[in-house]
């Protein structure tokens, strides 16, 4: 369908509502948007009663094992590009195949994170499954060591035409252990291999203490923000020195401190998307990773208060 009309539907494009308005699509575009008729011969869709926005991106998801569930389900709730954030390139293929057949969101990859031996997240899927295909998709991560094996780590993920970088920057403080985390040097020497091929570099990290030494660091943005205490004038500053943005992923910290459960099975047993969601998916949502019980989410809803407040770009 190469130009189409949708009519009689509430408009939002973002930051302005049209109440009674028309989109007219040419050759997969908006080519024009309006509060008055717009005049067309060709397929023509009324829709009174609904709302019309532009498609969503879901900034953090993980298509574990290349599911080819992940992508058909995002489009279906509205939501046209997925971030994903680590996956084996040979999923990635996978799922870059499934891209091109169509009905499905567009992905945005970065391929391997930047992982070490023993490193976040390797002992967290340890711990709940050891499986020997799992242990086998495990055994392909990178295990960086030293500023040369980052810089290498970059240029492999070009040849993989990846879209930005994504760095493992986890003390295990969350969970009350010690994980093995990267050298600063180690994560700099990416950062700055990556910003020459002009990749942005995303950084999980999910305590307080980790986020400030990976953003003094020279990331482009996190991809988490944390839950083990308030936010400080510390971390304002350190967004607003290096202009970083924030993706707070508040659904999986509510779950990592299991606050989210009530909202996560009432979204889950929403009977407007049973139609939407299969029985597996669904039983999913409803469970909590509750890795970060002893912590409250309340300290995540506060930075992103205060990032908000203070100019800092919030990316959901």
């Amino acid at each position: 369908m190469s130009a189409f009309l949708i009519k009689d539907v509430r408009i939002f494009d973002g930051d302005n509502t049209i109440e009674h308005g028309s989109v007219l699509v040419k050759d997969g575009k908006i080519a024009q948007v309006s509060s008055s008729p717009i005049a067309f011969e060709g397929p023509t869709f009324s829709r009174p009663g609904h709302t019309l926005l532009p498609g969503l991106i879901d900034a953090h998801i993980h298509a574990n094992g290349g599911s080819p569930v992940a992508l058909p389900q995002s489009l279906r709730f509205g939501v046209t590009t997925v971030c994903d954030m680590h996956n084996e390139y040979h999923n990635v293929e996978k799922l870059r195949r499934q891209v091109e057949g169509g009905d499905c969101a567009d992905l945005k990859t970065t391929s391997f994170a930047a992982t070490i031996d023993m490193g976040w997240p390797v002992p967290i899927v340890m711990m709940h499954d050891k499986s020997e295909e799992t242990l086998t998709e495990v055994a392909t991560w990178p295990k960086l060591v030293t500023p040369e094996d980052g810089r290498r780590y970059v240029q492999d993920r070009l040849k993989e035409n990846v879209d930005y970088i994504k760095l493992m920057h986890e003390s295990g403080a969350i969970m009350g252990t010690e994980f093995n985390k990267p050298s600063l040097e180690l994560q700099k020497a990416i950062i700055d291999e990556a910003h020459k091929a002009g990749l942005r570099v995303v950084a999980h990290s999910l305590a307080l203490s980790d986020t400030l030494e990976i953003l003094g660091a020279g990331v482009d943005g996190m991809a988490h923000t944390f839950v083990d205490q308030p936010p400080t004038e510390e971390l304002l500053a350190a967004y607003k020195r290096y202009n970083a943005h924030c993706n707070p992923t508040l659904a999986t910290l509510a779950s990592a401190t299991t606050e989210g459960k009530e909202l996560q099975e009432k979204f889950a047993h929403d009977p407007r998307v049973q139609h939407l969601i299969g029985e597996e998916e669904r039983h999913r949502l409803c469970q909590c990773m509750s890795f970060a019980s002893k912590f409250r989410v309340e300290h995540s809803f506060e930075t992103v208060r205060q990032l908000k407040n203070a100019g800092i770009d919030i990316v959901w």
